[in-house]
C-alpha cells in the first residue's frame, strides 16, 4: 500500500503538493494572523522602535529556518515508520510500547507527554486561528466588533459538525484555497516590503540577539511570541504518511516558507512606516480595497487549519487506541481510498465543547495567545528526545556528531519551551491542564489493562492444557461453530473456559482468535492471518493489523476459515466482557488510577463494534474483575 501511494504521488506531484498545503501547512500557514502582532505586544506595543521590529522579525525568521526547515524538513522527516510519522511513530520505532524500564521508561514518558500535549493543542488551535481571523472585523467593520466572539463560536461549531461528512468530501477545495492563501500572503507581503525595503536587514540574526539583550526581562515573553510563528511545525511530521517526505519538502520550500517569510517582513515594513499598525499589522498591511476579500479568505484558511489539526488529533488518538494507551472509541472511516481519513465522534464533540468554551472564556486572540504555544513547545522537546534516541539506535552516528545534534536541537527547543513556561500564570496553565487530563487517561488505561490481564489468570489456563483435557463426561455439544476472541493466543479465552466449567457446554468446532496490533502502521495481506490447528475441534488463529488499519475481523478471518472447512457465516462469535470493580477505598495513586480505568472501561467501545463483529451472531459473557 505504501508503494501504491508513492506511485500516485510521483504521477501527480503538483497536485499532491497543492493538497499538502491544505492538510499539512494549515496550522502554520495561519500563524501570520497573530504571531507578529503578539511579538510587538510582548516588546512594548505602540512604543516599539525600528530596532525592535527588526529584532522580532529576525527571531521569527531564524525560528522558521532552524526549527521547521532544518529540524523537521531536513532531519526528523527521515525517521518514518513504514512511511508514517508523528511522535507515536517514534515510540513504536523504539519499541517503547512493549516494554520500558530505566532509560526506556523516560523515553516512553516523553512520548506520552508529547502526544498528550498535541491533543491539547488540537483544542486550542481552532480557537485562536478562527478568533484571529474573525477579529479582522475590527478593521473592516468596527461597528460589528461586538459580534466577534459569537461569530467565532458559530464558525467553530460548523467546523466540528462538518467532520461527520469526512475529509474527502469537505476537503476537496482545501489545497487550492490554501494555495490562494499562501499566494495572497506573499503578495501583500511584497506590497509592504516595497514601501520599506530596509526591513530586509532583519535577515541578519544579530538583530534578534540584540533585541533579547536590550530587553532581558522581556526575553521570555518575546521568544514565546516568536514561537507562535512555528506552531504547526509538528504537523509536518505527523502528516508524513499522507504525502511523504519529498512532497512535504517541496511544498514547504517552494510555497509555504517563502510566503510566510514575505508576509512577516511585509508586516514589519508596515509597522516601520506606520506605528499605528501595531494594533493589527496583518490587516493593516492589506490595501483597503482587499480588506473584505482577505477577511473571507482568512476565515476559510483558519477553518482549513482547524480541520487539519482535528484530523491530526483523530489520527493520533487512533494510534494511541491501537497501542493500548487510550480506551477504544468508535472510529468511522470516511474514505474508501485513504484509510487515514477517519472520524472519532466522541472525541469530536468533546473537542468542540472545549474549544467553544475557551473562545467564550478568553474572548480575544491577545488573551488566548498567552495560553497558546506551550503545548506545541513541549511536544517539540519530546520529539527531539525521541528523535535523538532513534538516531543513536538506527543511524549509528559517531558520538561527537550525535552530541552535536542533540545539543543543537536542545538549544532551540528548550529555549522556546522555557520561554513558553513564562505563560503558565497567564493562561498557559490551560493546555498543561488539558494535556495532564489526557496523560492521566493514558496512564490509567495502560495500567488498568495490565492489571486486568493479571486478574484474568484466575479465570483461565494455558490453551494447550484446556485442549489436552478433551471433552468432560456428559458434556453438551452445540452443533454450531463458535469463534472466541482471546487476549493472548496461548491462553484459553475466559468465555470458553466459563462455558465449559459452569455450564458443561462445548462446541463442534471452536476457533480461538487473537487480534494483534503490530508496531507498524500497516500489515500486508499475506501476513495478516496465521492458522494453527490444535486438534479436530479446536483451531487457533492469530490476526494481525497495523496500528493505522481498519480492524474488521470477520472480513480478514473469512477466507482463512473457509480454507479449514469452516463456514464463517454460520459461526457465532463469543466474547468475554469484564465488569471492572475498582478498590472500595482510595488509599493512593494506584487506587485513583484504578477508579479512572473502571470509568473508562464502562464507557469504552465494545469489542463487537470495535472488531466489526456481526451483532445478530455475537454473544457477550460478562464476569466481574476486581482490581
Amino acid at each position: 500500500m505504501a508503494e501504491h501511494r508513492a506511485a500516485g504521488r510521483r504521477s501527480l506531484p503538483f497536485a499532491a503538493e497543492i493538497a499538502a498545503l491544505g492538510v499539512v501547512f494549515g496550522d502554520i500557514g495561519t500563524s501570520p494572523l497573530y504571531a507578529f502582532k503578539q511579538g510587538l505586544l510582548a516588546v512594548g506595543g505602540g512604543g516599539v522602535s525600528d530596532a525592535d521590529v527588526l529584532g522580532l522579525l529576525s527571531l521569527i525568521t531564524w525560528a522558521i529556518i532552524l526549527s521547521v526547515t532544518i529540524k523537521y524538513v531536513m532531519l526528523v522527516l527521515r525517521a518514518d515508520n513504514d512511511g508514517e510519522g508523528g511522535i507515536l511513530a517514534l515510540v513504536t520505532l523504539l519499541d517503547l510500547h512493549r516494554s520500558a524500564t530505566g532509560g526506556r521508561l523516560v523515553l516512553l514518558v516523553a512520548g506520552l507527554v508529547g502526544g498528550a500535549m498535541l491533543i491539547g493543542d488540537g483544542v486550542l488551535t481552532p480557537a485562536i486561528s478562527v478568533l484571529s481571523a474573525i477579529e479582522g472585523l475590527e478593521v473592516v467593520a468596527p461597528a460589528l466588533d461586538h459580534w466577534i466572539v459569537a461569530v467565532t463560536v458559530l464558525v467553530i461549531i460548523a467546523v466540528f459538525v462538518s467532520q461527520r461528512a469526512g475529509t474527502d468530501r469537505i476537503g476537496a477545495l482545501y489545497g487550492p484555497v490554501m494555495l490562494v492563501w499562501f499566494l495572497s500572503l506573499a503578495a501583500i507581503g511584497l506590497y509592504g516590503i516595497v514601501a520599506a525595503p530596509q526591513v530586509l536587514a532583519a535577515l541578519d540574526p544579530r538583530h534578534g540577539l540584540m533585541l533579547l539583550a536590550d530587553h532581558p526581562l522581556l526575553s521570555g515573553a518575546i521568544l514565546g511570541a516568536a514561537f507562535l510563528a512555528i506552531t504547526g511545525g509538528e504537523a509536518l511530521y505527523a502528516d508524513l504518511g499522507h504525502f511523504g517526505r519529498p512532497v512535504i519538502t517541496r511544498a514547504w520550500l517552494a510555497v509555504a516558507m517563502p510566503a510566510l517569510l514575505l508576509n512577516y517582513y511585509g508586516q514589519g515594513a508596515i509597522v516601520l512606516v506606520n506605528r499605528e499598525a501595531v494594533r493589527n499589522p496583518f490587516y493593516d498591511l492589506c490595501p483597503d480595497l482587499f480588506d473584505v476579500p482577505l477577511l473571507v479568505l482568512a476565515t476559510c484558511a483558519t477553518v482549513i487549519a482547524s480541520q487539519a489539526i482535528i484530523t491530526g488529533v483523530f489520527s493520533l488518538a487512533k494510534q494511541a487506541i491501537e497501542l493500548g494507551y487510550l480506551p477504544p472509541m468508535r472510529i468511522r472511516y470516511t474514505s474508501e481510498r485513504n484509510d487515514q481519513h477517519i472520524y472519532v465522534g466522541r472525541l469530536n464533540w468533546i473537542m468542540m465543547m472545549a474549544c467553544a468554551a475557551i473562545v467564550v472564556s478568553f474572548g480575544s486572540s491577545d488573551r488566548l495567545a498567552s495560553a497558546y504555544g506551550i503545548a506545541v513547545a513541549m511536544a517539540m522537546v519530546a520529539t527531539t528526545i525521541l528523535f535523538v534516541a532513534y538516531v543513536r539506535r538506527s543511524w549509528r552516528w559517531p558520538l561527537p556528531a550525535l552530541i552535536g545534534l542533540a545539543g543543537g536541537l536542545a538549544v532551540i527547543d528548550v529555549s522556546f519551551a522555557l520561554a513558553n513556561l513564562t505563560k503558565l500564570h497567564d493562561g498557559g496553565w490551560l493546555p498543561v491542564a488539558i494535556a495532564s487530563i489526557v496523560l492521566i487517561v493514558m496512564v490509567s488505561w495502560r495500567r488498568g489493562l495490565e492489571g486486568l490481564s493479571l486478574q484474568q489468570r484466575r479465570f483461565t489456563e494455558p490453551l494447550e492444557e484446556f485442549v489436552a483435557r478433551g471433552r468432560p463426561p456428559a458434556c453438551a455439544v452445540s452443533p454450531r461453530t463458535a469463534i472466541f476472541l482471546a487476549r493472548g493466543g496461548a491462553v484459553t479465552p475466559v468465555a470458553l473456559g466459563r462455558l465449559s466449567e459452569l455450564l458443561n457446554v462445548q462446541f463442534t468446532k471452536a476457533v480461538i482468535v487473537s487480534v494483534w496490533i503490530a508496531a507498524r502502521p500497516r500489515v500486508p495481506v499475506d501476513e495478516r492471518v496465521r492458522v494453527l490447528p490444535l486438534d479436530a475441534t479446536h483451531l487457533r488463529v492469530d490476526v494481525r493489523f497495523g496500528y493505522m488499519q481498519q480492524i474488521d475481523v470477520p472480513a480478514v478471518l473469512g477466507p482463512a476459515l473457509y480454507a479449514q472447512g469452516v463456514d464463517p457465516d454460520e459461526a457465532v462469535y463469543v466474547i468475554g466482557h469484564e465488569r471492572v470493580m475498582p478498590p472500595d477505598d482510595i488509599l493512593g495513586v494506584r487506587d485513583v488510577l484504578a477508579h479512572v480505568f473502571a470509568f473508562l472501561a464502562r464507557n469504552a467501545e465494545r469489542s463487537v463494534d470495535r472488531f466489526g463483529l456481526p451483532r445478530p451472531r455475537t454473544i457477550e459473557i460478562g464476569y466481574p474483575v476486581r482490581l
